[in-house]
């Protein structure tokens, strides 16, 4: 597929798509970055040992990001 056929496509989704699309790319650019891994770790391990996230907390994180435009809901 070309860079071409590539930006038609992404052209045509939808903004949540756009979205996914966009996170995932984001992914891939760093997947092999080894600080990007330490990151994933760290954070893998604060989770296994109890820190996480209460609903309002996730709340009011969605809200801010629905704010700021990086989130679109469906």
């Amino acid at each position: 597929m070309s860079v071409m056929e590539l930006k038609k496509t992404a052209e045509s989704l939808n903004a949540e798509e756009r979205l996914f699309l966009a996170a995932y790319l984001k992914h891939l650019a760093r997947v092999d970055d080894p600080s990007y891994q330490l990151d994933l770790t760290q954070l893998n391990a604060e989770i296994d040992a109890g820190k996480k996230f209460t609903l309002p907390q996730v709340v009011r994180m969605h809200e801010a990001l629905k704010a700021e435009g990086l989130y679109a809901s469906s």
